[in-house]
């Protein structure tokens, strides 16, 4: 005889549309389709406007988990962000001059930005490589 599960399943059985959902994983719109939808009627949005909504929103899903996805194959040890930085030390430090370079405008301007200052401020070296065996791709420089 065999053994009866006691581990029931659901009954209520997906949409069409949600089993869409799941299988392109798109878990934002699952979760938001029937609110927005509301909403979308209330304030009178046109189709589009909603369907803009609902994939402004995945796509904003799909950049966090991207990011938090690299940061953690990356291993880095530390992760520290703009907020926990101690703007008291060093003394002289522009802190809205910092703050402005980090909208990364100058990448889009294709200018360069030179970090200046003394040993011991946490300056950051993109040129290095993560490994001491590898060489920086497009320079003469390794790792020491």
């Amino acid at each position: 005889m065999a053994a009866r599960s006691t581990h029931q399943q659901s009954t209520t059985p997906l949409s069409p549309l949600d089993q869409h959902l799941a299988y392109l994983k798109l878990s934002f719109i699952a979760e938001q389709y029937t609110a927005l939808a509301t909403q979308a009627a209330d304030k009178a949005w046109s189709h589009v406007d909603s369907l803009a909504r609902l994939m402004e929103g995945e796509a904003d899903g799909r950049g966090d988990r991207a990011t938090t996805s690299r940061m953690r194959v990356a291993r880095f040890p530390v992760i520290k962000t703009l907020d926990q930085f101690r703007w008291d030390w060093p003394t002289r430090l522009n802190r809205l001059q910092v703050q402005n370079h980090f909208r990364l405008a100058f990448i889009q301007d294709k200018a360069n930005l030179i970090i200046l200052g003394g040993v011991g401020l946490g300056k950051p070296q993109p040129g290095h490589c993560p490994y001491r065996s590898q060489r920086c791709p497009g320079t003469n420089h390794h790792r020491p």
